[in-house]
């Protein structure tokens, strides 16, 4: 007789937000049977917006994926932290045995960390986040996927980065001198196909750095831009300038330095430097178009 094989199905929290948009899209894409979990606790179809009965779907998921996180400016730390504990708990009771669940993190994690503490995924946390490590800790215990991203994913529908050139048109942006932060970026659909190939290959590891190879000091991301065209001039000042103007967090991101040890799972397909070259280009064509 021939095998019946059932069509999987993921459940994503932050379905509507950047990275979830287009988890969620990769994961349609390979067939799956995809669905939504909102901050309501309502569960619904990916694809027609249909609610179903979330009480009927206990340990069903094959795929769990959280891309939510509540937003900083309208929540402290602490209750971050807590919102977040409390839903991986909830997200826990919807994995099927043996489901991959994959939860999404950020490099602020081992803002203080040293090269030893990256490979051993040592928290070292800025402090913005300390709360976190207990949500972290608990998650590895309960056999979580932790992706750590950088600070940074550009790409896609509704673009950080996109936004942030714009608004920089033909202005000046400003660097602290001397330069002595390190930053690395990744593209959100390289994000979304990590994602997937983790569902898939179900590697034994459950903490991973993704992030594009080269990396770039503040200096030299300014450079990039300024190359591309993107902004007019670079202004160099020293630190207690830049703390004046920016505030004493962006000092802490500013400074952040960390060489990911990327998975060897990881493969990127996208590179910043080209999708800054290309919106040098195109906003440069825009501006010739309307004279």
């Amino acid at each position: 007789m021939e095998a019946v094989h059932r069509t999987k199905s993921v459940l994503i929290a932050g379905a509507t937000g950047y990275i979830g948009r287009h988890v969620g899209e990769g994961f349609l894409d390979s067939g799956y049977n995809v669905f939504t979990y909102n901050r309501s606790g309502q569960i619904a179809c990916y694809v027609s917006g249909r609610e179903v009965n979330a009480s009927e779907l206990a340990s069903c998921f094959d795929v769990i994926v959280n891309c939510a996180r509540p937003h900083w400016s309208e929540f402290s730390p602490e209750e971050i932290a807590q919102i977040e504990f409390k839903l991986l708990q909830t997200l826990d009771t919807f994995a099927a045995n043996n489901a991959t669940k994959i939860h999404t993190s950020g490099v602020w994690l081992f803002g203080h960390a040293t090269s030893d503490d990256l490979l051993h995924f040592r928290l070292q946390p800025l402090k913005v986040v300390e709360p976190d490590v207990r949500t972290i800790n608990d998650a590895i215990q309960k056999q979580w996927h932790i992706v750590y991203c950088p600070s940074l994913v550009y790409g896609g529908e509704n673009c950080q980065l996109q936004r942030i050139v714009q608004s920089w048109a033909n202005q000046s942006i400003q660097v602290a001198i001397p330069s002595v932060g390190h930053n690395q970026y990744v593209h959100v659909d390289d994000v979304a196909r990590f994602y997937l190939l983790l569902a898939q290959e179900q590697p034994t590891e459950k903490q991973y750095f993704i992030a594009e190879p080269q990396g770039y000091s503040p200096k030299e991301f300014a450079q990039l831009l300024l190359k591309a065209q993107v902004v007019k001039s670079v202004e160099e000042v020293n630190w207690a300038q830049f703390e004046s103007n920016n505030g004493i967090a962006a000092v802490e991101i500013e400074k952040l330095n960390l060489v990911l040890p990327i998975s060897p799972l990881f493969k990127t397909k996208e590179l910043v430097c080209r999708y800054i070259k290309k919106q040098g280009s195109i906003r440069a064509f825009d501006e010739s178009t309307s004279r």
